[in-house]
């Protein structure tokens, strides 16, 4: 962790500060609890331990899609998860969102998912850097993966009503379709998708396969080259960024698919424990 990162984080409640994201523009409420008063305030996760192909994808995804999205959803006022390993909570906040449950595999989602129910405002800083070490073998990013996707899951199912309820704003109508849509509805559609475009492949279709895949590669490398420069990061880095949406996918896919099986038969699952070998790289 930055040595001016919890200092980063506790800037944004101070009384009077203008508010950024959906709030900006305006000045903190303190006197009213839930009516623009930052709740809590997500910081900005890297990996810290890039020691082989596996964690160098996990970075190249946190920096352009996690914290990416998570920069995106601040201005809306619907960001879904204040990470564990970066992030602080107004304690008043906590207490109104009835507390830490146990009730879903994702704590950090589910208590800020019900900190934006009850009308808090919760800030993105990407200068409040912190590094964790993400998992090294693919047995471990297995098992943290899944836990991911069903506590998720089980945050989404808990919080339904809010879909598409504009009582709740952007949560309703962008944070939780989101969710369904990107992280669940076309991750499983994956194997549908390359079924026909290696049908496409086989029946003399590969030139305009291949320019459709070709653009979509495109966009997908400008979105990480903009997450990239936001974040200053070397953009060398991106060499692994072909290769990773290749495979990447359908790592996600069997972790995916696990995750609503095992929801559909109705087991329980455990937090687990994963295995740290102290690998990270300090800032």
């Amino acid at each position: 962790m930055k040595g001016d990162a919890v200092s980063r984080l506790m800037e944004h409640f101070a009384p009077g500060r203008m508010l950024n994201g959906a709030g900006a523009g305006r000045v903190a409420d303190e006197t009213m609890p839930g009516k623009g008063m930052v709740g809590a305030v997500a910081g900005n996760v890297k990996v810290g331990n890039r020691v082989n192909l596996l964690t160098r994808w996990q970075s190249i995804e946190y920096i352009s899609s996690q914290n990416f999205d998570r920069k995106a959803f601040a201005w809306l006022n619907a960001i879904t998860v204040v990470p564990g390993a970066i992030g602080a909570f107004r304690k008043k906040a906590i207490e109104e969102a009835g507390g830490f449950t146990t009730d879903t595999l994702a704590e950090d989602c589910d208590l800020t998912i019900r900190i934006l129910r009850c009308g808090y405002v919760i800030e993105n800083d990407n200068r409040a850097i912190a590094m964790t070490e993400a998992p090294e073998t693919m047995k471990q990013f297995f098992k943290q993966r899944f836990r991911w996707s069903y506590g998720v899951m089980q945050t989404f199912w808990k919080n339904r009503d809010a879909l598409l309820n504009w009582k709740y704003r952007w949560l309703g109508w962008a944070a939780l379709p989101n969710i369904l849509i990107f992280q669940y509805i076309i991750p499983f559609v994956i194997p549908l998708a390359d079924f026909f475009m290696i049908v496409g492949l086989l029946t003399g279709n590969a030139s305009k396969i291949g320019g459709y895949y070709l653009v979509f590669m495109l966009v997908d490398l400008a979105v990480a080259l903009l997450a990239f420069s936001f974040e200053k990061e070397n953009l060398k880095r991106l060499i692994w960024l072909i290769p990773q949406r290749l495979i990447w996918r359908w790592l996600t896919w069997l972790v995916l698919f696990r995750a609503v099986r095992r929801a559909f038969k109705g087991e329980l699952q455990h937090w687990g424990v994963l295995k740290r070998t102290g690998n990270v790289k300090t800032v």
